[in-house]
């Protein structure tokens, strides 16, 4: 009797959690709107009046980090699992964005594509090891990835939410 009432019990958690799951994740998980070319990542974002490099890099003078939305091509990304993509942000500079909580992902074939990002963009020092992690994520060689030997000050995003035009 006890055996049978522990399977029910176990089997009504995984039921109600499986529930829970399916309707957390509609939010988080990319939709694509019917009849256009926009796909949505994350949460669902502000699109309106996003801010131009030159003026986050202002604003980035001035505070350690900027809520922001920004829109901009996407250079290169995560080949492994599209889990950061640069962004460009003009005269050689490019912005690392990576997705908040590691919530959601891009798809590997996002370069040369445009994005719009809501979040916190920073300026800050990326570590050897991370660079030459994501180097390694870029597919680089062996001797790339060797040659990564100083601290790297980058302008990152997190981002809660991206959208991305095909």
């Amino acid at each position: 009797m006890k055996k049978q009432l522990l399977f029910l019990v176990v089997l009504g958690l995984l039921f109600s959690c499986n529930q829970t799951t399916t309707n957390q994740t509609d939010d988080k998980t990319a939709t694509k709107e019917e009849n256009s070319e926009v796909n949505h990542y994350g949460d669902n974002i502000n699109v309106e009046n996003p801010v131009s490099a030159e003026k986050m890099m202002a604003m980035l003078e001035e505070n350690d980090s900027v809520s922001v939305t920004y829109k901009s091509t996407i250079l290169s990304n995560c080949k492994r699992s599209g889990c950061w993509m640069d962004l460009d942000m003009g005269n050689g500079e490019i912005m690392k964005v990576t997705f908040k909580d590691y919530a959601f992902v891009i798809p590997l074939e996002s370069e040369g594509k445009t994005a719009t990002v809501e979040g916190v963009a920073k300026r800050e020092i990326i570590p050897v090891d991370l660079l030459k992690h994501y180097a390694e994520d870029e597919g680089a060689s062996e001797e790339e990835i060797a040659a990564i030997t100083e601290d790297e000050i980058a302008y990152t995003f997190e981002a809660k939410g991206v959208i991305i035009e095909d």
